[in-house]
């Protein structure tokens, strides 16, 4: 096929090509030749306007050149022996001149002028091919990096916004749960604790959820859940009336975790409410498993609320767990896409269930036992705009491998965490969308696996409607 930057307007002009082959009429949208099938004609370019392309088996095509009057194409498979190396169709009703094998090979025989500018040409598409390569592997090299100004973008914003939004919002959260606040509570020590236990000094109340108290608690101790103080108190105030010699009896608040400290905060509100002996367990205040005598039982299952849009999604990832096992399927860029779309909205929808209500997310956050205590509310901010920001990124077609890369990592910590609770038997629900969500089940883990191979398949095989370092990728490119 011939250069269109250097027509060669060859036709009549004493290579005698007018006294062999037959003139053809091709409608436009007709393919002439196709990539892959054996070579039967030479062609030349009389009127009309032809698009030289190819196309990948999974359907990524790719425009070479067009063509005009003067110019020829299927001369380097009649010369080679070889397939169509690619296809040609006509963009407008054209004219062609059709020379079979045989009247191509005569001409060549007794015309050397053609022979020697069919090998300049050859020549010429070599030199050009090498230049094309070459920038496509710097193209595609672009579009593997990822620079960490694309997770300092992603990051950065859900950090900005997560802070500003917090500040107007009205169930807004402190960054630190306690930070600023003088601790007026006096602490006792494990022994002393143990010792007012036996000896029936003490009473203990245990500032953790129902769930939690049931499924272990000191011997002897009341339950009221911090989390719920306003509503259980006047029930625990009851309780407590009818315990006999309970008014003169000192009370120790325990229950808190590395991810909260529950018993501080239920020894302030029990304060404020005119206790005046009210005291926290030291230093030492997780270690009251190994130290007291403890009742156990099995706690109830916590509700199963429908997550409802999201919850139905979250099936999805596991088809296409079972899609990713076919090879050929595995690595389209169609799938991709698909992915894409799927996760940006699951995490999209988790994200704005959350956004509103960060304090309930983070009392999601400390019932898995995983964050320390400064990070929680600071996880419970930034996540749900990260999860919102990403999400809309793959969808957008924006920096779609780091964004895959940061919901894979999400996964990830998300996944350990549902092993860690379904180990511990913590009596908790996911916490996916605010305080609804699903058991901890091997099922959740299974979802979460296949959204995590969905995030490995787009960084791996995106390249479809996708707006990256190298420059917008249409399905049709040209080079």
């Amino acid at each position: 096929m011939a250069d269109p930057n250097e027509r060669s307007a060859f036709v009549g002009a004493g290579l005698k090509l007018e006294q062999v082959g037959r003139e053809i009429t091709v409608p436009a949208g007709t393919c002439i030749v196709r990539q892959g099938e054996p070579p039967k004609h030479f062609y030349v370019v009389k009127s009309g306007k032809l698009r030289v392309f190819r196309q990948t088996s999974d359907g990524i095509r790719t425009d070479l050149t067009e063509l005009g009057p003067g110019d020829y194409f299927g001369e380097v498979a009649l010369v080679t022996g070889q397939p169509r190396t690619a296809s040609v169709e006509a963009v407008q009703d054209s004219h062609l001149l059709q020379i079979n094998k045989e009247e191509f090979d005569w001409v060549l025989d007794h015309n050397p002028q053609l022979a020697r500018h069919i090998i300049q040409q050859l020549s010429h598409w070599l030199v050009t091919g090498d230049r094309r390569l070459e920038q496509e592997v710097i193209h595609q090299a672009k579009l593997r990096q990822i620079s960490w100004f694309d997770y300092v973008l992603m990051l950065g914003l859900s950090i900005v916004i997560a802070l500003v939004f917090n500040l107007y919002n009205d169930n807004r959260i402190p960054l630190v749960q306690g930070w600023g606040e003088k601790n007026e509570i006096p602490h006792i020590s494990l022994s002393q604790a143990l010792q007012a236990h036996q000896q029936k000094e003490a009473i203990f109340v245990d500032a953790r959820k129902n769930g939690f108290y049931e499924q272990r608690h000191i011997q002897g101790a009341l339950n009221l859940p911090v989390i719920y103080f306003d509503l259980m108190y006047p029930l625990f105030q009851f309780t407590l009336a009818n315990l006999e010699g309970a008014k003169d009896k000192p009370l120790i608040a325990y229950g808190g975790t590395i991810s909260r400290r529950f018993d501080l905060e239920l020894a302030r509100q029990l304060k404020d409410k005119g206790f005046e002996k009210v005291m926290t367990l030291g230093s030492d205040y997780l270690a009251w498993p190994q130290a007291f005598p403890l009742e156990e039982g099995k706690p109830r299952k916590p509700a199963h609320i429908p997550l409802g849009l999201a919850g139905f999604l979250e099936w999805l990832p596991v088809g296409i767990f079972l899609l990713i096992l076919i090879p050929s399927i595995r690595r389209s860029p169609y799938l991709s896409v698909v992915c894409r779309v799927l996760l940006g909205i699951i995490f999209i929808q988790f994200a704005l269930s959350k956004i509103m209500r960060p304090g309930v997310f983070a009392l999601n956050v400390v019932d898995y036992g995983l964050m320390p205590a400064w990070g929680v509310n600071l996880w419970a901010l930034v996540l749900p705009w990260a999860e919102l920001i990403t999400g809309l990124f793959l969808i957008l077609g924006i920096r779609t491998r780091a964004a895959a890369t940061l919901i894979g990592g999400m996964n990830i910590i998300f996944i350990v965490g549902l092993i860690h609770a379904f180990y511990l038997d913590l009596p908790i629900n996911c916490g996916c969308v605010g305080e609804a969500g699903e058991p901890v089940t091997w099922w959740k883990v299974l979802k979460n696996v296949g959204m995590l191979l969905m995030a490995v398949q787009i960084f791996l095989y995106d390249r479809l409607f996708v707006l990256d370092r190298g420059g917008f990728i249409w399905r049709e490119r040209k080079i």
